[in-house]
């Protein structure tokens, strides 16, 4: 069963006039997001898995649960509801996106901060705090006493920003292969809680 036939239905009133409404059977998105909060409190549940080049959620699936159709267990982990946007693009997917959105994909998008310590190694200033491109940094070494000002940025371009995005995006979190199973139970469980089918007059009505 795929996760969007297994979730529940929803009468949803589609007409903005309350007393002649017109109802479209559709599915409870908003159930999921409910299930999700539920889940996400219990963190011994969870793994956090690195995502390699390329790397689909069949393929992390089958790998780890010796079921490539347990897949949507790993979008449901991650809350994602849209892959194409939220899911880490290969190495050659993301070349081609990138040049494909801007018209010059290295030209410098913003600045950032590059970290600054005294001469006693204090971190007096974190990197990767995004600037102004005139920004300084002023400030008195707690070992040599001098007062010393410098420019510590680096630029980043466009091409590196989606890169790093892509990055961040490769951190996921699985569910723990030995406790799969009693997940998949208990999401089921809870996925019917209240009926199949309820009605939706407005968003106010729809069960979060």
């Amino acid at each position: 069963m795929s996760l969007l036939t297994s979730l529940p239905n929803v009468l949803y009133n589609i007409n903005p006039a309350s007393t002649d409404p017109t109802f479209i059977l559709a599915k409870n998105i908003w159930r999921r997001a409910q299930i999700l909060a539920e889940f996400k409190n219990k963190i011994s549940l969870f793994a956090e898995y690195i995502v390699k080049d390329g790397e689909t959620p069949e393929q992390i699936a089958f790998e780890r649960y010796d079921d490539p159709f347990l897949n949507w267990t790993i979008l449901i982990a991650n809350d994602i509801v849209n892959y194409h946007d939220q899911w880490p693009r290969s190495a050659t997917s993301l070349n081609e996106y990138v040049l494909n959105k801007y018209t010059n994909a290295y030209a410098i998008k913003h600045y950032v901060t590059t970290e600054v310590k005294d001469s006693l190694n204090n971190i007096l200033l974190p990197a990767g705090r995004v600037i102004p491109e005139t920004f300084s940094f002023s400030y008195v070494d707690s070992g040599t006493g001098s007062q010393v000002t410098l420019s510590p940025k680096a630029s980043v371009t466009y091409y590196q920003y989606e890169q790093q995005e892509n990055e961040k995006k490769e951190k996921i979190q699985i569910i723990r292969p030995d406790l799969i199973e009693d997940f998949v139970s208990a999401y089921q469980r809870v996925l019917v809680r209240g009926g199949n089918t309820t009605f939706g007059i407005s968003n106010d009505d729809i069960e979060m």
